[in-house]
């Protein structure tokens, strides 16, 4: 996700591959068979959706399981919400047309065809309890079917409607990740993209006015018109999440670049041709750094959007109220980069939101320095990083005595928006570099590649990153991360508090 203070901050800077064959074709057939299956029926009417929803659910766990748990993102919205999706300090940016609220109401669950006992529980109501008829054993199936009813909020966010657009992201009822720790609850966050989920199959139906165009997560197999709706079917395999943006004002311009048909959505961009070769240009400098990305379509968004863009699967959510073009067409690369880092490489970002977000924005960098055209060099991308990162550290300190300069911390222990950007972009990108200069180009770039093709369709762990680095370059660079994310690496000479930065 791209924030404001990051696009402040990037005012101040902007003064063949090695593994990509185990990611590439192998990856759906690898991937998407014998997974967790949606079925989702939604037909949108003025402000809400009706839905219908089979979950096909795959215990991947070692765990017999008793009962399934769901995240209920859209209760976020509602006017109950105590984690909610807005700080105070953008609530008026982001409902421009004053409060405005949206839910998800959980009409009825059955499991395998039978009433199930279900409840909506935490403190927002954003988690449902599902309780199997029977246990459920490792590697086993089970057909978990609900309906409800969708309320969509008139706010600029990843799920609300505004003038141009309606963004139908985390709006379904999906599958909390059973890990070590158990069935994952995190609750929703103003702070970064408080989401982790695993791997899954999607076959969307979805019904619409025929006077929109839908952009989609998937491929849209086929659409029909009847009277004055259109229904579009769309079919993703081994994707992390699904996500919809639908505009009655959207034009479309259409490329192919290396076997992946890329599609730019836009209303009001007047440089139109020019933001698809940097999404054109973003997607090849990738595939050849990092790996191949496996997907057959990738889908780029103008939309209506409180902060600067956002990710989902084969689909990128950017702003139509950037006010530079600049900051269009670096919110485009990092949100592209995400494709990779949380999309194919997923990991769990309300708890090391800095894991993906650190690695998309360095991202931003490698673009620059692979495509010279853009007169945009790497020195003086890490030089103003640096300077950028004292300078908040300043202003923090001056303003609340200390900082915890730490990464290492969950998106709700975060205070304000811009210790979180700070940490999670900005000493994120730093740390990166730092990296890559004490073990070279080559090792740097095969460790990426080795990252992306080692844990490509799993959630991966700091500890992960770390292992393929050292295994790769040979070094203990362990202790290089550890220093960036606990807080204690010297960047510049400031010092304060508890940690150093």
């Amino acid at each position: 996700m791209k924030n404001k203070f990051l696009i402040v901050f990037f005012a101040i800077v902007f003064s063949i591959p090695f593994f990509a064959g185990c990611v590439g074709k192998d990856f759906l057939k690898k991937y998407g068979t014998n997974i967790t299956n949606y079925d989702i029926d939604l037909n949108l009417n003025e402000n809400s959706i009706d839905g219908k929803q089979t979950t096909n659910y795959k215990n991947t766990t070692s765990n017999i399981l008793n009962e399934v748990y769901f995240h209920l993102y859209p209760n976020s919205f509602s006017n109950v919400a105590m984690n909610k999706p807005v700080s105070k300090v953008y609530e008026s940016k982001a409902y421009p047309n004053g409060p405005s609220y949206g839910k998800i109401e959980i009409e009825d669950v059955n499991v395998e065809n039978k009433d199930a006992s279900f409840s909506v529980e935490n403190t927002d109501n954003d988690s449902l309890k599902v309780v199997l008829a029977s246990p459920l054993y490792p590697n086993d199936f089970v057909s978990i079917e609900m309906k409800y009813t969708i309320t969509i909020p008139n706010v600029l966010h990843r799920f609300g409607y505004n003038d141009n657009t309606i963004n139908l992201g985390n709006i379904y009822p999906i599958v909390c990740v059973f890990d070590e720790n158990g069935w994952d609850k995190n609750p929703y966050s103003s702070n970064g993209d408080p989401f982790y989920s695993n791997l899954a199959n999607y076959n969307v139906t979805m019904t619409y006015p025929k006077s929109y165009t839908l952009a989609s997560t998937g491929n849209q197999i086929f659409s029909q018109e009847e009277n004055e709706n259109k229904t579009t079917k769309v079919s993703a395999v081994a994707v992390r999440d699904f996500a919809m943006v639908l505009s009655n004002k959207f034009e479309i311009l259409t490329g192919v670049v290396d076997g992946t048909t890329i599609n730019y959505y836009f209303y009001n961009d007047q440089k139109s041709n020019e933001s698809f070769e940097v999404a054109k240009k973003a997607l090849a400098t990738f595939n050849s750094k990092f790996g191949k990305y496996p997907y057959s379509q990738l889908s780029i968004v103008e939309t209506g959007f409180l902060y600067g863009g956002m990710e989902y699967p084969n689909l990128v959510m950017i702003s139509d109220s950037l006010e530079k073009y600049d900051d269009y067409c670096i919110t485009i690369i990092h949100e592209i980069a995400h494709q990779w880092w949380y999309g194919v490489v997923g990991n769990n970002e309300f708890e090391h939101g800095w894991l993906d977000e650190s690695l998309a924005e360095y991202s931003v960098v490698v673009f620059y320095e692979n495509n010279p055209e853009y007169e945009i060099k790497r020195d003086v991308c890490i030089k103003n990083a640096i300077t950028s990162y004292c300078l908040f550290v300043d202003v923090y300190k001056d303003v609340f005595d200390e900082v915890d300069t730490s990464m290492n911390r969950k998106l709700d222990q975060f205070d304000t928006e811009p210790e979180y950007v700070y940490a999670a972009y900005v000493r994120g990108m730093i740390m990166f570099d730092d990296v890559r200069n004490l073990i070279g180009d080559k090792k740097f770039f095969d460790s990426l590649k080795k990252y992306y093709s080692q844990y490509s369709g799993q959630n991966a762990t700091p500890e992960n990153l770390f292992r393929v680095f050292e295994d790769v370059s040979g070094k203990r660079v362990r202790a290089i991360f550890m220093s960036y994310v606990d807080g204690s690496a010297i960047i510049g000479n400031i010092e304060n508090g508890t940690n150093q930065s």
